[in-house]
């Protein structure tokens, strides 16, 4: 399994942060978090999303059953806690995926996208959760933020083999390249760096 990272702040602080953990288990565990505009330190509530999410199912290991309601609820734990201390209103968006051999397991609030691409075909797993506030403009409607969370986090079971691409975005990197996803071509064979973006942009590609 090859992994390639592409990410690129659009002002001084990228709020997209990323973890990839192989888990004692032999399972790649993968997560990508995009800091909510518009909300303080959301750098910070990024990456604290993804730390709990890998704390989480690091200390879970011996468990053969992905609890996803427990580890996005022990994320959401941790982003209240550190608005408590930086006494700040902060946010974040989550998509998690795990990858155990032939099968992978993929959970999201908010609208980091999982694509497949699979014989020159691009499929996009996951659904934003995003709703429509009139004049053209869209409003997250899941996310992270250190106040709780519905207990239905949906969560999707993806057969995967040999060849298939997956991409994990945030929406400045998918709002920009999606079309151009469909080549296939990997991260760093690729001049992704040089497009402009309207957002910070990130995008993990895995090859299995």
């Amino acid at each position: 399994m090859i992994r390639h990272i592409f990410t690129k702040a659009h002002n001084k602080a990228n709020e997209d942060a990323n973890a990839i953990e192989l888990l004692e288990s032999g399972k790649t565990l993968v997560c990508l978090a995009d800091g909510m505009g518009g909300l303080s330190l959301g750098d910070r509530c990024a990456f604290c999303a993804c730390e709990g999410i890998v704390e989480f199912f690091k200390e879970q290991q011996e468990s053969s059953v992905l609890d996803w309601n427990a580890a996005f609820d022990y994320a959401d734990r941790k982003i209240r806690a550190l608005s408590i201390e930086c006494k700040s209103n902060m946010g974040t968006t989550l998509t998690s995926l795990v990858i155990d051999k032939d099968l992978c397991t993929v959970a999201w609030q908010g609208n980091v996208r999982l694509y497949l691409l699979r014989d020159s075909i691009l499929e996009k797993v996951t659904t934003d959760h995003v709703m429509d506030i009139g004049y053209g403009q869209t409003k997250i409607s899941r996310c992270l933020k250190g106040g709780g969370l519905r207990e239905n986090i949906p969560s999707i079971q993806l057969p995967i083999q040999k060849g298939d691409v997956l991409y994990l975005c945030t929406d400045g990197f998918y709002e920009k390249c999606e079309s151009t996803i469909l080549s296939g071509v990997n991260l760093n064979e690729y001049p992704y760096d040089e497009i402009e973006y309207e957002d910070d942009a990130t995008c993990i590609q895995v090859i299995i």
